[in-house]
């Protein structure tokens, strides 16, 4: 009997479920694509040309925002225009040239696609709080026999991001030994701070350290005012580049000291690949002494970061270092394969 009950319980859930699954769909969000089709979900957020939505069968997926017809909102969703103005939206109509945004006060407002800047927007976007971001990697090789040999390779790397300003930290050290002997040791440490006047155009401060033993460096310092202009800024794209004017001090173990001004140039960039299972990115700062262009030291990082699960991601990259003005007898360039693994957030 008991059994008998047990599977009539379950026989009136099933038909319950199908009955309420024609409502359940009406209660969630809709999207109406270009080419006919409808997704019933959830929107996440829009920025950048992606429209994030999360569905019941594949999790949260990328749609193009340029093949969205229309968009209904369950409940009002923030739409944020280039004017800082936020508006409660039920329902967008993304037509060719123009998107008709209804409000939640049914009211409707109709703007250039370009005047959307996002949907459901970060505080930080809207001037509230900051966005905290960072990535910490260590890479490490130990061999034992006839031959023993440590190498140890760490960086981290953090970005605070509020609405009119960025700062931007970043650290290396890496030590190589062999038969209990040093061949490789140096770190350097490099501080920017970002004001932006526009979406794109900042200025700001920057304030690096570098040391190298082996290349009689040590301690090269770098401080000056710079000018940048960022590109793009999102999770799939960000492209930023700066330009400085920079006070250098260095410090020699052997060679004497020297302090000159130079010409800095700064270049970040990433990008993520293959529906977001690699990031292809390249990092290069840079000074050129205006008083002898043939001292240019230049510092580059070229990888592929593969994201695996939770945050934690494997990364192969090349370190190439060149020192035009480094003393006699020290190779002017190095170059460093790396294979590390890290955590991002």
């Amino acid at each position: 009997m008991q059994a008998a009950g047990f599977i009539r319980a379950i026989s009136v859930y099933s038909t319950l479920a199908m009955l309420l699954q024609p409502f359940t769909a009406l209660l969630a969000d809709q999207l109406i694509l270009k080419d006919g089709s409808r997704l019933n979900g959830e929107v996440v957020r829009q920025q950048d040309g992606v429209l994030e939505f999360k569905t019941g069968f594949a999790g949260v997926i990328n749609v193009q925002w340029n093949q969205v017809s229309e968009m209904q909102a369950d409940k009002p969703v923030e739409v944020f225009l280039d004017s800082r103005e936020t508006l409660q939206a039920t329902r967008i109509l993304n037509e060719d040239g123009t998107v008709t945004i209804e409000t939640a006060a049914e009211s409707s407002r109709q703007v250039v696609p370009q005047k959307l800047v996002s949907i459901n927007p970060d505080p930080w976007e809207r001037g509230e709080g900051y966005k905290l971001s960072g990535l910490v990697n260590a890479g490490a090789e130990f061999q034992q026999g006839n031959t023993e040999q440590e190498k140890l390779a760490l960086d981290a790397a953090m970005k605070v991001r509020r609405l009119h300003d960025r700062l931007n930290l970043a650290a290396q050290y890496q030590k190589d030994t062999s038969n209990s002997i040093t061949t490789a040791q140096n770190w350097l440490l490099h501080n920017k701070y970002d004001y932006f006047v526009s979406e794109q155009w900042y200025y700001g401060g920057a304030l690096n350290f570098e040391n190298d033993k082996f290349a009689d460096l040590q301690l090269r310092t770098a401080l000056g005012p710079h000018v940048g202009y960022q590109f793009y800024e999102s999770k799939p794209l960000n492209l930023s580049v700066d330009m400085s004017l920079m006070y250098v001090m260095e410090d020699y173990y052997v060679a004497p000291e020297n302090d000159y001004t130079a010409l800095g140039w700064n270049v970040d960039f990433d990008k993520l690949l293959w529906q977001e299972r690699v990031q292809l990115y390249h990092k290069q700062n840079g000074l050129l002494e205006l008083a002898d262009t043939g001292n240019i030291s230049v510092n580059s990082w070229t990888g592929l970061r593969f994201p695996l699960f939770a945050g934690v991601v494997a990364s192969t990259e090349v370190q190439v270092d060149y020192d035009g003005g480094a003393p006699a007898g020290i190779d002017e360039a190095d170059t460093v394969w790396r294979v590390k693994l890290g955590y991002q957030w």
